[in-house]
């Protein structure tokens, strides 16, 4: 795995920043190498694979982000459970389009009631840890 700040444009990465700690439904789990203990952070925005994408745990092993990217190896959509604008984390989905990262769409509410039924159904595989 490597690093947002080293990504080469033929492809891959200059150092590696990230290593893979596992797999949920054969997307790779990764970690960033030398984070601090409690830190989670984002992933990568390239990923070094096109078309690929990476799956980040809370340091519980809780759920923190799903990221998906293109062919163009850029990020393409993450899903996140967090606290973006709220009290209380919920599940939602921030879609890249050029260099902005619009407001969030919501997939359940603080409450964990679920609102976007077919996203929750397609990535609920991947939501480990994470009760609704």
């Amino acid at each position: 795995m490597g690093s947002s700040g080293s990504y080469l444009k033929s492809g891959g990465f200059t150092s590696q920043e990230w290593e893979q700690v596992g797999e949920i439904k054969s997307v790779k789990i990764l970690r960033k190498i030398g984070l601090k203990k409690d830190a989670t952070g984002n992933l990568p925005l390239y990923g070094n694979t096109p078309g690929t994408a990476y799956i980040l745990l809370k340091p519980n092993g809780r759920f923190h982000q799903f990221r998906q990217y293109g062919e163009d190896r850029k990020a393409k959509f993450d899903i996140d459970y967090g606290r973006h604008n709220s009290a209380k984390p919920y599940l939602h989905m921030h879609t890249y389009s050029g260099k902005d990262r619009p407001e969030p769409m919501p997939i359940t509410n603080a409450k964990g009631d679920i609102i976007n039924k077919s996203l929750y159904e397609k990535y609920k595989g991947f939501l480990k840890g994470i009760k609704l």
